[in-house]
């Protein structure tokens, strides 16, 4: 156990991490501070891929040395029928730079997508990628012996925006709980 004033948590990934639509209060990493009193540190960016998150990794961990990294990508990814081995190999080089560094790697998987009739840019459907992504990367965490958060815990489709994909205020009250719980484990 460590004393929560040297707990800083990052949270590198795209606009799930980032709390789409939302003010900073009501998003997620921001109830993550408030829940366990630590330093968390919002690197969501909307519309990011993993090879994006990737590019900008070391950088900002070198910048600000967290702790922990929570690491969630791969939904922007299958947007543009990437493959679950590429997004994997992402999250691995990040999960290997971080470990370098010291810091707790925890993985976070996406949440789900409620729209079952839309297609990805390749034209497989985008629920169905998501809902197999999450399988593949919970069994490379598992391998790894690498601590997961499941996002999509208790999400229903009543959690989410208009667009099905991004979580509302109770969704993201949801995925704090989700978080909060893997990283009292942790800290």
């Amino acid at each position: 156990m460590i004393d929560n004033t040297q707990v800083k948590i990052a949270c590198i990934g795209d606009s799930i991490t980032f709390g789409f639509d939302l003010e900073a209060p009501k998003k997620w990493t921001t109830l993550l501070s408030k829940a366990l009193n630590v330093a968390v540190i919002n690197y969501g960016i909307n519309g990011d891929t993993t090879a994006g998150m990737l590019g900008r990794f070391e950088q900002m961990i070198v910048q600000h040395r967290p702790t922990h990294i929570i690491i969630t990508g791969g939904t922007n990814d299958l947007w543009f029928g990437l493959k679950d081995e590429l997004i994997i190999s992402n999250i691995h080089a990040m999960a290997k730079y971080a470990k370098h560094y010291e810091i707790q790697v925890v993985i976070g998987i996406p949440t789900p997508f409620y729209n079952l009739n839309e297609l990805n840019f390749i034209q497989e459907n985008f629920s169905e990628c998501i809902r197999s992504f999450k399988t593949t990367l919970i069994a490379y965490c598992n391998q790894k012996e690498t601590p997961y958060i499941d996002f999509s815990n208790n999400l229903t489709p009543a959690h989410f925006l208009e667009d099905d994909l991004h979580p509302n205020e109770k969704g993201q009250e949801l995925m704090m709980e989700n978080a909060r719980v893997e990283l009292k484990k942790l800290i």
